[in-house]
């Protein structure tokens, strides 16, 4: 008798199509299909659609908190069905004095631009915000009383362009390229 290789049992995600609908107040649930119309979705007293993401059940889902750490949850952790879904505070460890904001997926090497209220901003893909920890991972610095803002999808193009207004009317538009493209931090001052 000799002694064998450890076997390791992988459970396969079957490819399909899903709809993750996030609220604003941080509950979350997915359905199946990418037909689910927006306007017969029903939330809890007082709370309404933050995002509405159309992906793939193979693709990671990153949330953001109030304090820029990013926790990632498989496709396959998020609860099903046409309930209220669940709090993702109650998937993920959410570190102390923080809530839960921001959700985004897509593949490893989609990419975003993050900022925060405060003006600064990065480039990023979404495999730099990921994390197997349940507590997550530092990923936006932000100040005092700084906020993050939603994440934004931007694909390949030189026509890509950053529009920022500040808080006093002021409008600055500027080429993508001209960002940084970070795996963490602050990012530049945007405006």
């Amino acid at each position: 008798i000799e002694e064998g290789e450890k076997a390791i049992v992988v459970a396969p995600v079957i490819d399909e199509p899903v709809t993750i609908i996030f609220s604003k107040k941080g509950w979350v649930k997915c359905r199946q299909g990418w037909d689910v119309d927006k306007d017969t979705l029903s939330f809890k007293e007082g709370d309404s659609l933050a995002a509405f993401l159309q992906v793939r059940t193979t693709n990671p889902v990153v949330f953001f908190d109030s304090k820029g750490r990013a926790y990632t949850i498989s496709v396959e952790q998020l609860p099903a069905g046409r309930g209220d879904g669940l709090p993702v505070s109650s998937l993920v460890d959410v570190q102390e004095g923080a809530h839960i904001m921001h959700c985004v997926s897509g593949s490893e090497n989609t990419k975003l631009l993050v900022s925060s209220e405060k003006g600064y901003g990065f480039l990023a893909k979404l495999k730099d915000m990921m994390s197997r920890r349940k507590s997550g991972r530092e990923f936006m610095t932000l100040g005092l009383k700084d906020v993050m803002l939603p994440p934004s999808v931007y694909g390949n193009s030189d026509s890509n362009f950053v529009a920022t207004v500040s808080s006093d009317s002021r409008l600055l538009v500027f080429p993508l390229n001209e960002l940084k493209s970070m795996s963490r931090g602050r990012g530049n001052i945007l405006m």
